[in-house]
């Protein structure tokens, strides 16, 4: 990807001037709904046409809860055509995807395949400009339903090639722009057995601006090399009133080996800081450090602070902070308060 950069870098910013702004900067607002009013109606293609043009998706899939077992990972472009806007004047920047399950969705990725997948720096997602690394869109929301079964043991493929491997996030993997996630229930989601760095069972986060927002939502049996639950890698996070139970970091011989830190949540970059507010995670295991919470800052200019919560009954590390046997902390600042830690 580093290599795509370096000699796309002069044409996009020479393209990016001759570029209206209107074109360019265009948001999609508009309501999608997914089916006719029957659970046969909502078709995984549906659901993939929906979501790659961004705006709000919701279903119309009657009256009963319903499960989506997906043949495709849904995909979340940049613009509304996947296209460069200067290659493409239709494009549309997509600002913003809600998928909203309204409590009756479940989105199954049957263990083949990992579930959504986002990348401001896929460059068949139609770039912005050369600095995707810095892109704050599109801001993804996920609320309301069930995520279930995704495996991102492999780099998923979309039109017939194979995305940049962003290595893990089994239920949602995203590079870049932003994430929220509410009222979302996590289960058996994976990725890879083990990897020196791979993680995030259910949840995958690369090099992130704004601060993800994890709310009011449920990790439970989800497994990865590390962070069984939840992956983070450069981007800053906040855990909020949610529950992670029985996920596992299956690596071994932690980062100068095959992994196995952090059982259910894992956070390794630099100067980002990790909020752990209101919430429990209890009987996760990992067989190096941090079964419960894992947190390297690298430049130890990052913080970790956990407030008004219980992290108990996690197993298996073979090396901790302090005398909680549950954390393992390297940065500048372990900040606790109202919490039952063990």
């Amino acid at each position: 990807m580093l290599r795509r950069l370096a000699w796309i870098a002069a044409l996009v910013v020479t393209a990016l001037a001759s570029t209206s702004a209107a074109t360019a900067a265009a948001p999609t607002a508009d309501v999608t709904y997914v089916g006719k009013g029957t659970a046969k109606s909502c078709t995984p293609a549906a659901l993939a046409k929906a979501v790659q043009r961004g705006g709000t998706v919701r279903f119309r899939c009657g009256s009963k809860p319903v499960t989506i077992t997906l043949d495709r990972t849904l995909v979340v472009c940049n613009t509304t055509t996947c296209k460069h806007p200067w290659q493409d004047r239709s494009a549309k920047v997509v600002e913003k995807l809600v998928l909203d399950g309204g409590g009756k969705v479940t989105l199954s990725g049957a263990g083949k395949r990992p579930i959504l997948y986002a990348n401001a720096c896929e460059e068949r997602f139609g770039w912005l400009d050369a600095h995707c690394d810095r892109q704050k869109t599109p801001h993804v929301v996920v609320k309301d339903l069930v995520m279930q079964k995704g495996d991102a043991s492999k780099a998923p493929t979309w039109k017939g090639h194979r995305l940049d491997d962003l290595r893990g996030g089994g239920a949602i993997a995203m590079r870049g722009g932003r994430l929220t996630v509410q009222h979302v229930t996590f289960r058996d989601n994976r990725c890879v057995k083990r990897d020196s760095d791979a993680g995030g069972g259910a949840v995958r986060l690369v090099g992130q601006r704004v601060t993800a927002r994890l709310l009011d939502s449920t990790f439970v049996r989800n497994r990865c090399a590390n962070g069984g639950a939840v992956s983070s890698l450069q981007a800053p996070m906040l855990l909020r009133g949610s529950t992670l139970t029985d996920n596992v970091a299956t690596g071994s011989g932690a980062s100068s080996g095959k992994g196995g830190n952090g059982g259910a949540v894992y956070f390794d970059g630099t100067k980002q800081s990790v909020t752990v507010d209101r919430t429990t995670i209890q009987r996760n295991r990992s067989p190096e450090g941090g079964p419960g919470v894992f947190y390297v800052s690298n430049d130890r200019t990052g913080t970790l602070k956990i407030t008004h919560s219980t992290i108990t009954k996690n197993t298996g590390a073979s090396f901790w902070t302090g005398k909680a046997h549950s954390i393992f902390f390297l940065g500048k600042a372990f900040v606790r308060s109202g919490s039952t830690i063990t």
